[in-house]
């Protein structure tokens, strides 16, 4: 089973239009309606790979129950903890003449004690083995300790935790040990307060990193990514496809990731960078905030490149 939490999930609102202009109304087409955060994308993309998925976090207001209803459409299990607050809504306009997006990202509802505990106490039914999959950022006064208590926690159950969170709130959860984490490029210099850029400047860091997080891939490396183990690295690039979006593809990797090894725990490094590069790779390949399906998954599957690392 593969829980994902999404502590702070958002309404997300994409559309387009011929031209931005300061001060000036402009008309928005082709409005579509998604669920979002991390942790969402991630459940969709596993859900959609044959996972058995349950989306969890937090969600109030008329922002969460149209999320619950769109989850519903996707036939995604969820169960949800309400809170008194209302979940927030992110915009993105895409502008088809420079094709360059406008995201708008709002900070989200302030988060009541007891609400946290009420999410906490509904993972007291996960299991040894389970995967459970902390997404995104965090609402007002959310501290990361939080985060890192929960990841403790679970640990303490043998449920492999998988933590796709910003920058600097992932500096203050590793020490916690999670299995897995994915920074990308920009991420990780904020994480290790180091600007390196390459392959082999990356790689001995994440390697020193592995002695707290078993699992570490960074993206945005080189033009591909990088996957290392305590035991090998490896570095995937997907081919060249026209990049209609970049929202969702990181999550979209994640989720992939994570269904492998809820499907096969010995999974090679190979295959895992393989299937989370090609859900990536289809996450691009969609407008506005739509994610990749199942079938272009498996199509750009094929097309990967993967190169062992010595």
């Amino acid at each position: 089973m593969i829980y994902t939490i999404t502590l702070n999930p958002a309404l997300d609102i994409s559309g387009t239009v011929d031209h931005l202009t300061p001060d000036e109304k402009s008309y928005v087409t082709n409005e579509i309606h998604t669920p979002g955060g991390n942790g969402i994308n991630a459940a969709i993309i596993a859900h959609r790979l044959g996972a058995d998925v349950i989306a969890t976090g937090l969600l109030g207001g008329a922002n969460g129950k149209e999320i619950e209803f769109l989850l519903d459409k996707e036939r995604l299990r969820h169960d949800f903890v309400h809170i008194s607050g209302s979940t927030r809504m992110n915009l993105t306009v895409s502008n088809l003449k420079t094709l360059r997006q406008t995201r708008l990202s709002f900070p989200g509802p302030e988060i009541k004690k007891n609400e946290l505990k009420r999410l906490i106490s509904s993972l007291e039914s996960t299991q040894e083995g389970d995967i459970v999959l902390i997404g995104g950022s965090l609402p007002p006064h959310v501290s990361p300790q939080s985060v890192a208590r929960l990841i403790r926690s679970l640990n303490k159950k043998n449920i492999i935790c998988f933590v796709d969170v910003p920058g600097r709130i992932l500096a203050e959860v590793i020490p916690s040990r999670p299995y897995f984490i994915k920074p990308n490029l920009s991420e990780f210099q904020e994480l290790t307060g180091r600007k390196v850029k390459t392959i082999s400047s990356i790689l001995p860091i994440v390697k020193q990193l592995n002695k707290k997080v078993p699992l570490i891939c960074v993206s945005s490396v080189e033009d591909g990514a990088l996957l290392v183990n305590k035991n090998e690295a490896c570095f995937g690039k997907i081919p060249k496809v026209k990049i209609r979006s970049t929202v969702g593809a990181g999550d979209s990797m994640v989720g992939a990731i994570a269904q492998v090894i809820a499907r096969n725990p010995s999974a090679s490094l190979d295959e895992l960078l393989r299937e989370g590069l090609a859900a990536s790779c289809a996450t691009l390949s969609e407008e506005g905030m739509i994610l990749g399906s199942r079938r272009s998954i498996q199509h750009y599957k094929k097309l990967i490149f993967i190169q062992q690392l010595k």
